[in-house]
């Protein structure tokens, strides 16, 4: 027979109980545990599979390379100099519009409002194939109003109306590796 004020004879609170719903206490801390300790393994693994690349070599004015992480003066070795001193290239990731400007940079109108006024562009651009210009655009090579040279220094092929109050401009040029477009927004004045 037991006896109610016995603890060696009381159930275990604790212990297992095919009816009970809850799970055994030490087997939900032993999960929780294993979580824990994975989750922070997974993280230091993230941290030193993707921070600890080597910092990027950068060039210096005589021509050689160095990095972020060179030790101290004294205790550099010395490096070599080139034999030849070339200039590093560095590709570019597409085609670039170096300069886009219009003359005149304001649309002086008349007060008729039905006239146009001449304007000529330049430009320059690098590592492009093709290129548009257009107006009331965003993508010249979408709605080109022409395709044009890929520099010039007095494109006079489009007019301003003066029937608007605003008008914009787009050149867009086209690489190997995509198309960059740049726009110029013209504002009308009356006279």
């Amino acid at each position: 027979m037991t006896h109610p004020e016995d603890p060696s004879q009381t159930p275990d609170a604790t212990a297992s109980d095919p009816a009970s719903p809850r799970p055994p206490r030490r087997a939900v801390l032993a999960v929780g545990t294993v979580l824990v300790l994975g989750g922070i393994a997974l993280a230091i693994w993230a941290v030193t599979a993707t921070g600890s690349t080597a910092p990027e070599a950068q060039p210096t004015s005589a021509g050689t390379v160095s990095t972020a992480s060179t030790p101290p003066a004294a205790e550099a070795a010395p490096t070599p100099a080139p034999a030849a001193s070339t200039p590093l290239s560095i590709p570019t990731d597409g085609p670039v519009i170096s300069a886009f400007s219009v003359e005149p940079a304001v649309a002086a109108c008349p007060d008729d409002r039905a006239s146009t006024l001449p304007l000529t562009f330049s430009w320059t651009s690098e590592s492009a194939e093709r290129a548009w210009i257009g107006v009331g655009t965003s993508d010249a090579s979408a709605q080109p109003a022409a395709e044009v040279d890929l520099s010039s220094a007095g494109f006079s092929g489009l007019v301003f109306a003066c029937s608007d109050a605003d008008q914009v401009f787009t050149l867009t040029v086209q690489g190997a590796t995509g198309t960059v477009s740049e726009t110029i927004s013209l504002t009308r004045e009356l006279d």
